[in-house]
């Protein structure tokens, strides 16, 4: 992406950065990278790269497409899910004085977990 600031000034503004995200997450979806934004002067530019913004908005979830914030927190929703089932299971083998060893390979929980439950 590549714009100008014809008054020379090319600190990005809120309008470039807000742009340029939307514009990183309509990529994605297209599957269409977007590796910079460049503002450019007569006698400079500002890369977005450079700066380190572009990391920051790449990151960012502000526009980012809700049917792909659905399958995350869905995912998220699944592991959270079979931590608490791990939990349980490691509570009824120590209630039946399993050693903690085989209650941590069996569960996925570490000891130090297992110990506070």
């Amino acid at each position: 992406m590549v714009h100008n600031h014809p008054g020379g000034n090319v600190t990005p503004s809120y309008e470039d950065q807000d742009l340029t995200d939307h514009f990183i997450q309509a990529g994605k979806f297209l599957k269409v990278e977007v590796i910079d934004h460049l503002i450019i002067s007569d006698e400079t530019y500002h890369s977005f790269v450079d700066s380190g913004i572009f990391k920051k908005l790449q990151a960012s979830e502000k526009w980012i497409l809700p049917y792909k914030l659905k399958e995350r927190y869905k995912n998220e929703g699944k592991e959270e899910g079979l931590r608490e089932k791990a939990i349980e299971i490691a509570k009824a083998l120590k209630q039946k004085e399993i050693s903690m060893k085989i209650i941590a390979e069996t569960s996925g929980l570490s000891i130090e977990e297992i110990k506070k439950l």
